[in-house]
C-alpha cells in the first residue's frame, strides 16, 4: 500500500515536470511511466507470494515424505538429469553432499540378491509402457537390511520416446517386521497346543483358537460374545473365583487349576493362565486366557500316590500306609482310652507253593488271600501287605480282646478254604499273631514287633491258629534270629555233620542201604537235629547250599564204603524242593558220580510226597532224567500228602517209603493198620520196593514182615550214627 502511494506521488511530481517541459505529451508520458512501474511492482509482489507458497509446499512435501517414509525421484531420460528427494537420500542412507543420486548409485544400495530383479523390473516397465511396483531389500553401509517398496512410471512423447521416469520409494521395514510378528503370533495362536481365548474388557469372548475347539468341543461361532463361565464345571466355589479376579485386578495376571466342563458334559481339570492387556490410559482392553487339560497329569499323580501307599500286587495298603494309619489310630486311642489290635498274618506253606508252581501262581494266590481278608473285617479296619506272604490287619474301636479273637477265627476259616488257581487246587492256612494296645505296646513299633513275635508263636504251636502276644515269645524270636545268623556261618565253619541210619533187609538181616541225615555241631548248643534248623534254612534260602553239602558229603562217605570193601550198600540222600526245581540237579548227580567213581544205582534220591506233587509235571520231567541216568528214586513220607495215583504211576519210582506216623499205629489203631496194608499192596502192585520208617518194636516188625514189607529202618535196629560207626555196623551185619 505504501509502495503504491509512493509511486503515485512520484508519478504526480514527474508529470508536473514533464508538463512544464513537454506540455500535454509529457504529461501523458509521465502517467504511462507511473502505470508501467506500478504494474512492475505488482508483478514482483505476486512473484514473491508464489515463491513463498511454493517453498511452503515443498517444506510440507518434505515433512509428509519424512513422516510417511516415502521418498520421490525423477529421471530426465533425455538429459539424464536425476532428482532425489531428501527422504529418498535418507531411505537409501546416501549422503547428498557426496554427489547427487543416480541410477547406478541406487542399484549399488539394492541387496545383491535382489539387484538383477529390480533392474529388470524398471527396464521392463519402460519397454512395456506400464507402471511398475516392486519390493526389495536395501543393504546399508553398516550391513543392516531394510525393506523398500518401489512404485514408478514413465512419461512418453507422442512418438513413444520415453522422456522421463518418476516414482516413489517407501521404507516398509517396520511394516514388514510388524506383519512378520503378527503372522508369527497368528500362527502361534492357530497352531498352539494350548487352548487360547481372548475376551474384551467386559469379558465377552472375541475369538478362540482351534485347540480351544478340540479341547472343549465348542466352535468359535458358539462362544463368541458369551462369557467364559459357560465352561465352568461348577466344582470351584465362588470364593475361588473371587480370589482369582482379585489377583487379576491387582497383578494383571493369574494362573491356577480349575475344573471345566466340555460341550459333551465331560468334566476335566485344566491349568489356566489369564493375562490382562491394557490400553494407553491403563484401562482393560483384553483378557487373554490359555489353558491345557491336565487330566493325564492328575491321573499320573493319583497313580503315583496309589503306588506309594499301596501294594502293587494286591492293592492293599503297604507298610508305609500301615505305619501312618497305625500311628493315627494309636493317637486317637490315647485320647479316648481306646484299644487297637494288630494282627500279623503269615501264610503256612506258601513258600512251597511259590517255589514249586512258580511266582505267577503264588501271585494269584496272594491276590485271592487279600480279597478274603478284606471280607473278614469292617470298612473302618485296615488290611495291609508287608511283602511276600505277610499281611497285617489293624482293628480299631475294640471294647474287648475277644473281638480280635472273633475276627481271627473268621480269618482262619476264610483263608483256610481251598483255592482254585488255574488247574491247581491249592491249600494254605494262616498263622496269626495278635498284639493289643495298650497292653502289648505303647507305640507302633512295639506293637508290630510283638504281633510278629506272636505270629511265630502260632507257627510253633502247629500253624493254622492264632496266638496273643506273651513276653516269652520274644525269647523264642531272639533264639530263632540267633539260629539264622549262626546257620549262615555254619557252612564256612564246617559245622555240619552227616549221620547215617541203616535200612535193613529183614529177610537176610543185612544192611541194604543207609539214609544220610544232617546234623549241626553248634558251637554253643552242641549237636542239633535237623528239626531245629532245617525250617529256618528253607525260609532263608540256605537249604540250597546245605543240600549240596549233604550230597557231596554222602558221595564221599559212599566212596569210603567202597574203599573199605563194602560194595553193596546204597546211599539214600534227601532232595529238597529247591533242588528239585533246579536244572542243575542232574549235573550235580553226574558230578558226584564221576568225582567219586560211583555207580548211578548206588545213589537213592529221596523226594517227599509234598515236593513231588507240588509241581507234578516238572517232577516227572526231572525224575525221568535221573532215572535214565540210573539213579534209584524213592518217594518219601508216602501217605501223608495228597498224591494222585495217576501221577504216581507216571513217576519213574523204584521205592516207596511208608511214613513213621502209620507204622507207629500198628497194634494201636485199626485205621493206621489199614493204611499200612493198602500202601504195602499198592507198592507190590506197582512193582516197587517198600521201606517202612520208624520201626521201633518187634510187634511192628513182625506185622510188616507178615505183610511182605522186607525193608525197614528205625530205632529197633539203629539210630542215625556217624560214618565210622555205621561202617562198623554194616560190617557186623553184612560180614
Amino acid at each position: 500500500m505504501l509502495q503504491h502511494i509512493g509511486l503515485l506521488l512520484l508519478g504526480c511530481a514527474g508529470g508536473f515536470v514533464f508538463f512544464q517541459i513537454y506540455g500535454l505529451a509529457g504529461l501523458l508520458i509521465a502517467f504511462g511511466l507511473v502505470l508501467f512501474f506500478g504494474a512492475l511492482a505488482g508483478f514482483y509482489q505476486r512473484r514473491s507470494k508464489v515463491i513463498d507458497a511454493l517453498q511452503r509446499s515443498q517444506k510440507q512435501l518434505h515433512e509428509a515424505q519424512r513422516l510417511a517414509r516415502i521418498g520421490s525421484w525423477e529421471v530426465d531420460l533425455v538429459t539424464k538429469e536425476v532428482y532425489w528427494s531428501d527422504e529418498l537420500y535418507r531411505i537409501f542412507e546416501i549422503d547428498p553432499t557426496q554427489g547427487s543420486g543416480d541410477y547406478g548409485r541406487f542399484l549399488q544400495t539394492v541387496h545383491p540378491d535382489d539387484r538383477k530383479r529390480v533392474d529388470q523390473a524398471y527396464k521392463n516397465a519402460i519397454e512395456s509402457h506400464q507402471p511398475y511396483e516392486i519390493e526389495h531389500r536395501v543393504l546399508t553401509a553398516d550391513g543392516r537390511i531394510k525393506q523398500v517398496r518401489e512404485r514408478g512410471e514413465t512419461v512418453y512423447a507422442d512418438d513413444g520416446t520415453p522422456l522421463r521416469s518418476i516414482g516413489t520409494a517407501q521404507d516398509i521395514t517396520d511394516i514388514r517386521r510388524m506383519e512378520s510378528e503378527m503372522s508369527l503370533l497368528g500362527t502361534a495362536f492357530q497352531h498352539s497346543g494350548e487352548a487360547i481365548l481372548i475376551s474384551d474388557h467386559e469379558n465377552r469372548i472375541l475369538t478362540v483358537n482351534p485347540a480351544f475347539t478340540t479341547l472343549t468341543g465348542y466352535t468359535q461361532e458358539e462362544v463368541v460374545g458369551r462369557n467364559p463361565s459357560i465352561l465352568s464345571a461348577g466344582r470351584n466355589t465362588p470364593e475361588d473365583y473371587a480370589k482369582m479376579w482379585a489377583a487379576i485386578k491387582q497383578n494383571g495376571y493369574w494362573q491356577g487349576e480349575v475344573w471345566d466342563r466340555r460341550k459333551n458334559g465331560g468334566i476335566y481339570p485344566k491349568w489356566l493362565s489369564i493375562s490382562v492387556v491394557f490400553d494407553d490410559e491403563g484401562n482393560v482392553r483384553y483378557y487373554m486366557a490359555h489353558f491345557t487339560d491336565i487330566s493325564a497329569e492328575r491321573a499320573a499323580e493319583a497313580k503315583l500316590h496309589h503306588m506309594a501307599h499301596h501294594d502293587m500286587l494286591t492293592g492293599l495298603f503297604n507298610r508305609y500306609s500301615l505305619k501312618d494309619r497305625l500311628e493315627h489310630s494309636l493317637a486317637v486311642a490315647r485320647r479316648n482310652s481306646g484299644r487297637v489290635a494288630l494282627m500279623f498274618i503269615d501264610l503256612d506253606r506258601f513258600k512251597g507253593i511259590n517255589d514249586t508252581l512258580g511266582h505267577h501262581v503264588g501271585d494269584e494266590l496272594l491276590i485271592e488271600v487279600s480279597q478274603r481278608l478284606h471280607k473278614c473285617v469292617r470298612d473302618s479296619d485296615v488290611v495291609a501287605r508287608l511283602g511276600g506272604d505277610e499281611f497285617v490287619i489293624m482293628l480299631t474301636g475294640l471294647e474287648h480282646s475277644s473281638s480280635a479273637a472273633t475276627i481271627a477265627e473268621k480269618v482262619l476259616s476264610s483263608v483256610g478254604e481251598p483255592y482254585s488257581i488255574g488247574p491247581h487246587l491249592l491249600y494254605t492256612t494262616p498263622s496269626i499273631g495278635i498284639a493289643i494296645y495298650p497292653m502289648d505296646g505303647n507305640d507302633s513299633e512295639a506293637l508290630m514287633k510283638n504281633a510278629d513275635a506272636a505270629m511265630y508263636h502260632a507257627k510253633n504251636a502247629g500253624r493254622n491258629n492264632f496266638q496273643f502276644f506273651d513276653a516269652k515269645m520274644n525269647e523264642a524270636a531272639l533264639e530263632r534270629l540267633g539260629i539264622e545268623h549262626a546257620l549262615r556261618l555254619a557252612l564256612g565253619r564246617e559245622e555240619f555233620r552227616l549221620h547215617f541210619q541203616p535200612v535193613i533187609d529183614i529177610r537176610t538181616g543185612r544192611v541194604a542201604s543207609v539214609e544220610a541225615l544232617i546234623r549241626w555241631q553248634h558251637p554253643e548248643k552242641g549237636l542239633l537235629a535237623p528239626g531245629l534248623f532245617i525250617g529256618v534254612a528253607e525260609e532263608t534260602g540256605l537249604i540250597q547250599p546245605i543240600g549240596e553239602w549233604v550230597f557231596w558229603a554222602a558221595c564221599r562217605q559212599l566212596a569210603d564204603f567202597r574203599a573199605a570193601g563194602i560194595p553193596d550198600v546204597k546211599m539214600g540222600i534227601n532232595i529238597s524242593a529247591i533242588q528239585m526245581r533246579s536244572s542243575d540237579l542232574a549235573l550235580l548227580a553226574k558230578g558226584g558220580i564221576t568225582a567219586h567213581s560211583l555207580a548211578p544205582g548206588d545213589l537213592i534220591f529221596e523226594i517227599t510226597e509234598s515236593v513231588a506233587m507240588a509241581q507234578p509235571d516238572e517232577t516227572v520231567r526231572v525224575l525221568d532224567v535221573l532215572h535214565d541216568m540210573g539213579v534209584t528214586l524213592a518217594l518219601d513220607d508216602f501217605g501223608t500228602g495228597y498224591s494222585s495215583l495217576s501221577y504216581l504211576r507216571m513217576f519213574p519210582l523204584d521205592k516207596l517209603k511208608l511214613d513213621r506216623s502209620f507204622v507207629e499205629e500198628i497194634g494201636q489203631d485199626i485205621d493206621g493198620q489199614v493204611i499200612c496194608d493198602a500202601t504195602i499192596g499198592l507198592a507190590q502192585n506197582l512193582g516197587l520196593q517198600l521201606i517202612a520208617e520208624g520201626v521201633e518194636t518187634e510187634e511192628q516188625l513182625d506185622y510188616l514182615k507178615a505183610r511182605g514189607c522186607n525193608l525197614v529202618q528205625g530205632y529197633l535196629f539203629s539210630r542215625p550214627i556217624p560214618g565210622d560207626e555205621v561202617m562198623a555196623f554194616i560190617r557186623a551185619r553184612n560180614g
